[in-house]
């Protein structure tokens, strides 16, 4: 019988530790590489201080919490700054440094001899000496990770998780710091990892270097991916799995000299049938690799479902916005002076100023590679000016990051879309509501009556844009379902969601046919009347005509001229650079 109930309690360490590590690779998609060592430092901090200095054991797992946290967080802000593959190595260095203290800080950790007499736990006087008292306080605690990982994932802040592993650029221009997610969430992921290693050391009594080696890793790894990525209880059925196998080949005649890698090989063969004929694990869960960008999902003959209402626009905003009130006065909303961007020797823009009056629509035209969507991408601080500087409203924005752009007021589409295919309709539009209280990881835990309030606001106003736009009746559809006019709109209606003053809309009516950009064309038009000021990069001219008040043209990153649409259409040195003869 103990036999069976220790089974159980090696299935709730591996549980947490699968449930910690899910946060991390799972919803972000941050591969880290050094979760057995946030589960050794866990196991050695709450050890240590409880046999050096008597230490009540709920206190050392706080301690150990906090240790690893601190750990994480030193790793996580120089890793995460830079490539996703950085965050592998460093992920891996780090086990490689804590397995090697503890194998030679011998006065401390006594080395590969181990740590011994480590007490067991008492809680509120009761000593849990025994399988059966263990039971309970471990399923106790891997319930509190559990509800703990189940409220992170499903709040705002999950919600921007969801979008980081689909997208980041996309989650960046939404006005979400992507960097800070990561990092909190790769602190926490580490911190409730330490849970399971002090949990472990109180009932092993003895914990070494060789129980936390990257073999550990790659256990943790296998337990949710065979589990379910990005599925609240795969990880609790991952471990149930594979601690089963483990156990299991202890009843099989093999040499002990052979039984690790034994294990090993099981571990192998188990990964390898899941990712062949079940890559989504037992249970399913968030597909581990997004649509890719740009793809078409349907058929062009489903092109035109949307839109083909001759019901105007103006119909669908009664409450969404406020119509500006009195008349528009023509100030500058975005200057740019002399700004410039190289790329080696290419000159992507080149001393360009450009002023937008608030209120109107302006067309950016020219030919490939005129420096468009380059400019786009300086103004929305994706790239930063070499020379020059960006003011929106007055304020320098020029060495300003995208989120902090976006929060100004300033969004923009992609050419590729960027939408989250994997997450439904009505998510997409609102990852982009700004300002939500439950997108801060402490707050989610502590003001659960403000975010719901506000879950509820922003859930009824998502779908007025979707309404808007004509995608409400698709709101609970995955993105990545609708059709390729759709997902034009939800673009659409996602941007509108962020409250932007500027927005800036990069190719709009490329892939959609007559009918649709027609329809589409009120839509755009009608938000001059709320307050919006529109920059449009379009190659069809045809779209401009009809929805720019003026056309500014580029040629080699500089502007060539500006007017109206048919002053610049009319042009014929204009015309011949733009169709090249």
């Amino acid at each position: 019988m103990d036999y069976i109930l220790h089974i159980l309690i090696m299935i709730a360490i591996y549980a947490i530790l699968g449930l910690s590590f899910n946060l991390i690779l799972g919803y972000t998609g941050l591969i880290s590489m050094c979760h057995a060592a946030f589960f050794a430092i866990g196991a050695y901090t709450s050890a240590l201080l409880c046999v050096h200095f008597g230490m009540n054991f709920l206190l050392g797992i706080v301690a150990g919490m906090i240790v690893t946290g601190v750990i994480s967080l030193l790793v996580a802000i120089p890793a995460i700054r830079v490539r996703d593959e950085y965050l592998i190595v460093t992920t891996l260095a780090l086990l490689m440094i804590v397995y090697t203290v503890l194998m030679n800080w011998i006065d401390l950790t006594r080395g590969a001899a181990g740590l011994s007499g480590i007490p067991r736990p008492s809680l509120l006087g009761y000593q849990i000496s025994t399988p059966a008292a263990f039971v309970p306080l471990l399923f106790g605690f891997a319930g509190i990770v559990f509800l703990a990982c189940w409220r992170i994932v499903h709040s705002p802040f999950g919600r921007v998780l969801r979008a980081i592993r689909e997208d980041e650029v996309a989650t960046e221009s939404l006005g979400k710091n992507v960097r800070a997610f990561k990092i909190w969430i790769f602190v926490t992921g580490g911190a409730l990892a330490a849970i399971a290693g002090s949990l472990f050391a109180h009932y092993m009594t003895y914990i070494s270097p060789a129980n936390f080696t990257i073999n550990d890793t790659i256990l943790i790894f296998a337990v949710i991916i065979i589990g379910g990525v990005a599925n609240s209880w795969g990880p609790v059925v991952g471990a149930f799995i594979l601690v089963s196998v483990m156990e299991a080949l202890r009843f099989m005649e093999i040499s002990p000299t052979i039984v690790g890698f034994a294990r090993q090989i099981a571990y192998g063969a188990i990964l390898i049938l899941f990712m062949c004929f079940r890559p989504q694990g037992f249970l399913g869960g968030g597909p581990a690799y997004p649509k890719k960008e740009g793809e078409i999902p349907d058929s062009s003959a489903r092109k035109n479902e949307r839109l083909s209402s001759p019901e105007g626009a103006g119909s669908r905003v009664s409450g969404l916005f406020q119509e500006a009130s009195g008349p528009r006065i023509s100030k500058s909303l975005l200057r740019l002076k002399g700004v410039s961007k190289n790329f080696g020797g290419l000159k992507a823009v080149n001393q360009c100023t450009i002023d937008l009056a608030d209120g109107e629509i302006v067309g950016l035209i020219g030919p490939n590679g005129a420096g468009k969507t380059t400019l786009f991408n300086i103004i929305t601080g994706f790239y930063s000016p070499e020379t020059g500087s960006v003011h929106f409203a007055g304020k320098d924005i020029s060495a300003l990051p995208a989120h902090r752009i976006t929060h100004l007021g300033i969004a923009r589409s992609f050419q590729n879309l960027r939408l989250f295919h994997n997450m439904t309709v009505l998510d997409n539009v609102l990852v982009a509501r700004p300002r939500q209280t439950g997108e801060n990881l402490i707050w989610a835990f502590l003001r659960f009556g403000q975010i719901s309030r506000e879950e509820r606001e922003n859930r009824e106003k998502a779908r007025g844009y979707l309404k808007f736009v004509g995608l409400d009746d698709k709101a609970d559809e995955l993105a990545g379902n609708l059709s390729y006019a759709e997902q034009k709109l939800l673009s659409l209606a996602r941007l509108l969601a962020t409250e932007a003053r500027l927005i800036l809309l990069d190719e709009p009516a490329s892939g959609l046919d007559q009918m649709v950009m027609e329809n589409l064309f009120p839509l755009v038009k009608d938000l001059v009347k709320y307050g919006k000021t529109i920059c449009i990069v379009e190659h069809n001219m045809e779209v401009i005509r009809a929805m720019a008040d003026e056309i500014v043209f580029l040629n080699e990153g500089q502007v060539l001229a500006r007017g109206t649409p048919d002053q610049i259409m009319k042009a014929p040195e204009l015309a011949e650079i733009y169709f090249g003869g």
